[in-house]
């Protein structure tokens, strides 16, 4: 799709370089910006999908949980107690 919009800019922009009448040159441009600024948000969103991690690659909530108990232990007995303040 990303190509296609791309391809939709390049042919607006031509269009609106060798048209003879202003409203030819006008539709010609707004299909090249449109074109130009969807392909530029698919391009962003390809970059993006292929940087994501998989799902399968999150934690699952056994594991949330373990490291939530573990984050929440209380300190060793020989240590002071911290005050939040």
């Amino acid at each position: 799709m990303r190509w296609i919009m791309l391809l939709l800019a390049v042919f607006g922009f031509a269009l609106g370089f060798a048209a003879r009448t202003p409203g030819l040159m006008g539709l010609g441009l707004i299909f090249g910006f449109v074109g130009l600024i969807g392909a530029f948000f698919a391009f962003a969103a390809a970059r993006v999908a292929a940087t994501t991690r998989p799902d399968s690659a999150l934690l699952a909530d056994k594991d949330l949980a373990a490291l939530r108990a573990s984050v929440r232990k209380s300190p060793p007995t020989g240590a002071p107690p911290v005050n939040p303040a």
